[in-house]
């Protein structure tokens, strides 16, 4: 089996006797991370360069006034709006409106019952 307190007490002898050599290895490790740290800091700044003057390339630059595209055709004689009035006038009625019967009432009533019994499932 492996005794790591042994490992651990050699590496603490060879880091007490050569002090200065363990100060230059650490100080060494160190500035390779900072260099490192630096390096891929000016690496992402010169990716957002390129895609900025990517993006700043690809800007719409209007030489021509736009030309609106032509909607649809309004056929002659169609109103697209027009004021309501607020009641119906008894022209209107006879026109427009039919009073549903006894057995169209009765279906509406059996489409709503069946929609809400899909809704509400086998609650209580």
């Amino acid at each position: 089996m492996i005794d790591v307190q042994e490992y651990l007490d050699k590496l603490r002898d060879l880091i007490d006797e050569n002090r200065k050599l363990t100060l230059a290895v650490a100080g060494g490790l160190i500035l390779i991370l900072v260099l490192l740290l630096i390096l891929l800091v000016m690496s992402e700044n010169k990716k957002t360069a390129a895609r900025n003057a990517a993006i700043e390339s690809k800007k719409l630059v209007l030489d021509q006034p736009l030309l609106v595209p032509d909607g649809p055709a309004v056929p002659n004689g169609y109103v697209t709006s027009r004021q309501t009035e607020k009641h119906w006038s008894d022209e209107d009625i006879e026109q427009w409106f039919t009073e549903p019967d006894r057995e169209e009432v009765e279906k509406l009533g059996d489409a709503n019952d069946r929609i809400i019994n899909e809704i509400i499932g086998a609650a209580p």
